[in-house]
């Protein structure tokens, strides 16, 4: 068990063990998809990724504004420089946007509160090992109070009203996130308090909304997580990853695709 202050993000998504988003795709997917899941580069991450740098880390310089497009020499040679300095090249568009909801974020008093507060520390890595199913586990959280063990993610929405966010949470299974982080700490000898979401608006005004889940949602979200580290921890042991769907099985097609037919109201 071990806390890193400073592992890069490259070495931390590297590690042998479950993180949550793994834990979320195995919930959600399966076994086989976890295991053999190639993850692809779209440039529509960056934006996400250097909101959360100058939301949490702006004094880094990891996000950097660069040119208009992304042709051209220009954009060749920062890209080069970037990439050898660990930095993140954006369009000058790309960097306005995220730069506007980072200042949304920071602009919001409760939010900036917690990133403010004296023990706040940005991507932390914690490993540990699970205290039930002796499997490694991981989590970074984008924000960690570690005097007050609150945990802080920032989270990009379309729509950051209650009802939207809401909705998001449930696709996204930020429930399970959220548990699983708990459990995690809990392995290290934390006991969180609260794990706030901060939504912001992707589109102008970049509204903030500063959220945390209720009791029925964390249940939820610890049994999701649960579950996946047990198939996690059996997989593990017999190097077997399921799809889950291997077996021969008769099909039902869904109740909305019968429009000639009502055999299904019988």
């Amino acid at each position: 068990m071990s806390i890193d202050f400073k592992m890069s993000n490259s070495d931390y998504h590297n590690l042998d063990s479950l993180s949550a988003s793994g834990a979320k795709t195995i919930a959600q997917k399966g076994l086989r998809d976890f295991r053999y899941k190639k993850n692809k580069h779209l440039a529509a991450f960056d934006l996400g990724t250097a909101a959360h740098s100058l939301t949490f880390e702006r004094s880094k310089g990891e996000a950097v504004r660069g040119p208009a497009t992304r042709r051209g020499n220009d954009w060749i040679n920062q890209k080069e420089e970037c990439d050898k300095a660990g930095k993140l090249l954006l369009t000058e568009a790309d960097y306005d946007h995220a730069l506007a909801m980072s200042d949304s974020v920071l602009n919001n008093k409760y939010a900036a509160e917690y990133i403010n507060e004296s023990s706040f520390v940005a991507e932390a890595s914690v490993m540990v090992e699970d205290p039930t199913y002796n499997v490694p586990l991981r989590a970074r959280p984008d924000g960690w109070l570690t005097d007050l063990d609150i945990i802080v993610d920032l989270k990009t929405t379309v729509d950051p009203s209650v009802e939207g966010f809401a909705k998001q949470v449930a696709n996204f299974q930020y429930h399970l996130q959220a548990a699983f982080y708990e459990r995690v700490l809990r392995a290290e000898g934390h006991e969180l308090k609260s794990f706030v979401f901060i939504a912001v608006g992707k589109e102008y005004p970049h509204s903030v909304g500063i959220y945390t889940l209720d009791g029925d949602a964390m249940r939820e979200g610890m049994a999701a997580a649960v579950y996946s580290i047990e198939k996690y921890a059996m997989a593990r042991e017999a190097d077997h990853w399921p799809s889950g769907h291997e077996d021969p099985q008769v099909l039902q097609i869904p109740r909305w695709a019968f429009k000639f037919t009502n055999d299904f109201d019988r």
